[in-house]
């Protein structure tokens, strides 16, 4: 929990970090966007996915409405590795050099022992693992390693290459996933459990010199966005109720102009890596971190011409009934469902929450224990604290959805984790281009706790624009899921900090609905949200 008593005062930084570097300014628009999208579900040898054809499907639709009309997209068994590297040279054969080629897979990530002793920097070989592969003889072959891909890469040249890797190798999650949330797995290749990690018998021969070469070399023409750094796993999540992969939704909604930021019709590798990492870090509750290489070089167009910016949504969207799961005796759930408001009853199949009446928890679908709720399940006052928690989410999924198209820039420090008593949270605030600001958290159970401005502090209502701004909290209990909500406007928002004040230490989240709705229709508002986790053990 974080309130006022435990707020720090806020520390305005001066300016954006240094250090991004920028080339010259963009050239002419690009002559066309050519495509080669893959997604894999189903693998021969190997562990399933549920979530990346879902994927492909997503962006390939998304590129058709750019009117891209040289697209290829293959999945499960129809990518196969001969039939992949013919497309991509296909492409590069049709296109001008002033094209922009894409290429997006989702689907499993696999690494291996280096084939070239010290060519690899970490001592291995990563790969994108093909519907047949297997780990010994002639399947081996249906794999794309990371110099083959250079070198892939390296002959589109100078035709610009934006590649989306929505797959992981190996790691761990930056918070335990609790498994009642029904996890879907991740997209680390596997059999029975174990890590595909050594191939036998290898069907491939060594990489050439002009591949290690090409891998070797920093190719200007190339922008890789990957999902997860390599020590982090990529998890496939429920986005809009199916399974997904979130740097491939996001990915999907920046072609469909949620990157572009200031609307001038061209998305910028800057506004996309902002997009993708807010998106992400929103759907997934700060447990993936997109990668993405080269570093700087904001102002480079990378989607020109991008679909037009779609019309932001209502102030707070609506979300529907959450689907609640309730772990408990059979005979009991009927009766222990009766009499909340906004949830939809769900089985095993796509719960947005699950109370286990047994611990007293209630559990996220992304697989984080948002509170504990002590007491008799049936009893009236942990039924209201339920609710409460209910009520919370879906203000937070509200929220989301309006910052998929004015979203201010969150991130914690020292990192996206469960934290215990004691610890300090720094959480940072920019991307702001209103100046007037408002803080609130909402607790475990929908507390609100009323955090800038501050009259007996005399905080100032106007912030400077752009950030960074930084906030420093202490964590004390009680311990689970706090949420930040910042908003920035153009305008003075008194009248809704007045609101929101009254509200300060009441459980009351489905009241901040109605006060944002009422006092802020119209405006183009900014919203961030970022949760932080805490916990006892």
């Amino acid at each position: 929990m974080f309130g006022k008593t435990r707020f720090w005062m806020m520390t305005i930084l001066a300016g954006f970090a240094a250090g991004i570097g920028l080339m010259a300014a963009p050239g002419p628009a690009r002559a066309e966007i050519a495509a080669l999208v893959i997604g894999i579900d189903r693998y021969s040898r190997i562990n399933p996915l549920q979530g990346a054809v879902n994927d492909a499907r997503d962006i390939a639709d998304a590129l058709k409405g750019l009117g891209v009309r040289k697209l290829r997209l293959f999945v499960d068994g129809e990518a196969e590795r001969s039939r992949i590297i013919a497309t991509w040279r296909q492409l590069i054969a049709e296109t001008s050099p002033d094209s922009t080629l894409v290429l997006t897979f989702a689907g499993h990530g696999a690494q291996q022992p280096e084939r070239v002793p010290g060519s690899e920097a970490d001592g291995l070989d990563e790969f994108l693992v093909l519907a047949d592969f297997a780990p010994r003889g002639p399947g081996t072959a249906q794999r794309l390693t990371d110099d083959e891909i250079a070198i892939l890469f390296k002959e589109a040249a100078p035709r610009r290459v934006i590649f989306i890797s929505d797959s992981c190798h190996s790691g761990t999650m930056t918070r335990a996933f609790d498994d009642r949330a029904g996890k879907l797995g991740t997209r680390a290749a596997t059999i029975d459990g174990v890590p595909v990690d050594h191939i036998e018998d290898d069907a491939l021969p060594p990489p050439t010199r002009a591949a290690l070469q090409a891998e070797a070399e920093e190719q200007p023409n190339v922008t890789f966005f990957a999902a997860v750094a390599d020590h982090e796993l990529a998890p496939e999540v429920m986005i809009d109720r199916k399974p997904r992969g979130a740097l491939s939704w996001a990915f999907a909604n920046a072609l469909r102009g949620q990157a572009d930021r200031n609307g001038d019709g061209v998305v910028t590798k800057g506004e996309l890596e902002a997009h993708i990492r807010d998106s992400v870090r929103m759907a997934l509750e700060g447990r993936q971190h997109p990668q993405v290489q080269p570093r700087g070089r904001g102002e480079v167009p990378l989607i020109d011409p991008v679909a037009a910016r779609p019309k932001p949504p209502s102030l707070l969207p609506a979300v529907g009934a959450i689907p609640l799961r309730i772990l408990a005796q059979p005979a009991a759930v009927k009766k222990l469902a009766a009499g909340f408001t906004g949830v939809e009853m769900v089985g095993t199949e796509g719960p947005a929450l699950v109370w286990d009446t047994g611990s007293g928890e209630v559990i996220s679908n992304v697989g984080d224990v948002l509170a504990s709720i002590a007491g008799d399940p049936a009893a009236p006052e942990t039924r209201r604290r339920v609710q409460g928690v209910v009520d919370k989410w879906s203000l937070v999924l509200r929220v989301k959805a309006a910052a998929e198209g004015r979203s201010l820039a969150l991130a914690v420090e020292p990192g996206d984790r469960d934290y215990r008593k004691g610890e300090t949270v720094s959480l940072d605030i920019g991307g702001n281009s209103g100046t007037y600001f408002t803080l609130i958290n909402l607790a475990a159970d929908g507390t609100v706790n009323y955090l800038y401005p501050l009259a007996d502090r005399k905080d100032p209502p106007q912030i400077p624009r752009g950030g960074p701004y930084r906030l420093a909290l202490t964590v004390e209990p009680p311990f689970g899921a706090d949420h930040f909500l910042a908003i920035a406007s153009p305008k003075p928002m008194a009248a809704l900090q007045r609101d929101l004040a009254a509200l300060d230490g009441k459980p009351a989240a489905a009241e901040v609905a109605a006060l944002l709705n009422r006092h802020l229709a119209g405006q183009p508002v900014e919203f961030g949200i970022h949760g932080v986790y805490s916990t006892a053990r």
